[in-house]
């Protein structure tokens, strides 16, 4: 694949399929720059410690029984990490269709966000909660 305009990602939730509410996602992944430089040296000099990913997808809200707000405020109210998957295409993993994927938490929920005459859209601010972080697969 050359380059992408992103029109049909994939976004997997919990194992469930909210690919047709997904209106924008961003995968930041960062680690912390610890200074390690020492007496004598001329320059600075870093390396790079401990990870952390904080991964924002904003839905169109679906307030349908079964649907975006349902699922999302039961991964809420709960401390149990469930898994996270994005793909730039809507297709099978590949070399060329990569999925991100990361075990998260979902700290914060805001289930009604909007104004008069626009469409209700919602930040889902999923927060890395394993030690495996962000993976990326092809198979």
């Amino acid at each position: 694949m050359a380059k992408l305009v992103l029109t049909n990602a994939y976004c997997s939730v919990n194992s469930v399929d909210i690919s047709n509410h997904v209106q924008s996602v961003d995968l930041p992944d960062q680690r912390a720059e610890v200074d390690v430089t020492s007496m004598g040296d001329t320059n600075m000099e870093i390396v790079l410690g401990l990870g952390d990913s904080t991964w924002t997808i904003t839905v169109f809200n679906d307030y349908a029984a079964g649907n975006i707000d349902s699922q999302m405020w039961a991964l809420h109210i709960t401390n149990t990490p469930f898994v996270v998957e994005v793909r730039p295409v809507n297709a099978a993993r590949s070399t060329s269709n990569p999925a991100y994927t990361m075990t998260a938490l979902l700290p914060q929920y805001s289930p009604i966000s909007g104004s008069v005459a626009a469409a209700v859209t919602t930040p889902l601010v999923f927060r890395n909660a394993s030690q495996s972080g962000v993976q990326r697969l092809t198979a």
